[in-house]
């Protein structure tokens, strides 16, 4: 740590704790007096993907900003690392809501939480990238001046597709995975992105994953099947058909992040204004869980 405290000063950055480390790096609450707080990731230079680069570059496009995307800042090269500087999400994700059994969100709050998934989504496919690694732990949330947004974290495994490269392949967990790049059953697009999304808010309903499974030969045997069963903590037959129609096994028929915002679920004028309410509402809630932190 001492190595990357030398290494941010230079940058002109302090760090005033460590957020989280994995298998690629390691990542810093920060503090810079242009950028403000900031989260600092610092990596080893091999570990360095030039593909999360490109992707930050297409979203920090004008046409493509968004309110749900963590934002990248900065990145520079030492010898031997590389640092990158993002926007700071100041609560936790959406993991720790799903591993929480006893936490049941309210639906209101869930169709909030949900609508800004897709808007998200849509926004990073409009700008020709796939994400490809879409999991709750992915999914931060972030709560300021009485409102609550989520943003997607993570493009290290992000492809930017064009004309001359349009499929994707397998990467990521299996238990987010689509069927096409499990199975290999066809070519990956951007609908990988929308069954991942749909394991997630499947998740959120639930505590499990859409299928259960205890092994990779497990998994493929219940892919096959092509079913996935409704559960019973899912009583909205609106939720239930959006949730279906993301977790399609055709790709040619799974749902697109702009159809989804389209989806009855969330187009009634009761559903807008509720969403608009409880918003607040998880905003309240985690600007209380923040200060009990504190």
């Amino acid at each position: 740590m001492d190595e990357d405290v030398k290494m941010l000063k230079d940058c002109g950055i302090e760090i005033i704790n460590l957020l989280g480390y994995g298998a690629s790096g390691r990542v810093y609450l920060s503090i810079n007096k242009e950028l403000g707080i900031i989260a600092a990731k610092v990596m080893k230079i091999e570990k360095f993907d030039q593909r999360e680069w490109d992707a930050a570059g297409r979203l920090n496009l004008p046409q493509f900003q968004c309110p749900y995307i963590i934002k990248y800042l900065r990145a520079k090269a030492f010898d031997n690392n590389v640092v990158i500087l993002m926007s700071y999400a100041n609560a936790k994700s959406l993991d720790v809501i799903i591993e929480d059994k006893k936490q049941n969100l309210q639906s209101e709050i869930y169709k909030a939480l949900s609508k800004q998934i897709f808007e998200a989504v849509r926004v990073i496919h409009a700008s020709g990238i796939i994400h490809r690694d879409i999991k709750a732990a992915n999914i931060l949330l972030h709560s300021e001046n009485g409102s609550t947004k989520v943003k997607i974290a993570d493009f290290g495994t992000a492809k930017v597709i064009t004309s001359m490269n349009m499929n994707v392949t397998a990467l990521g967990e299996p238990q987010i995975m689509a069927p096409e790049l499990l199975l290999g059953t066809s070519v990956g697009t951007n609908k990988v992105d929308m069954w991942s999304v749909g394991v997630v808010l499947f998740q959120l309903a639930t505590h499990e994953y859409p299928i259960k499974a205890n092994s990779i030969p497990d998994l493929y045997r219940k892919m096959m099947s092509g079913r996935i069963n409704r559960p019973s903590e899912i009583k909205d037959d609106l939720l239930w058909d959006l949730l279906s129609k993301l977790l399609e096994f055709d790709p040619d028929k799974r749902i697109t992040a702009e159809q989804a915002l389209k989806h009855p679920y969330f187009t009634s004028p009761q559903v807008l204004n509720e969403v608009s309410l409880e918003t607040q509402q998880i905003a309240q809630n985690y600007e209380r869980q923040l200060d009990n932190e504190v």
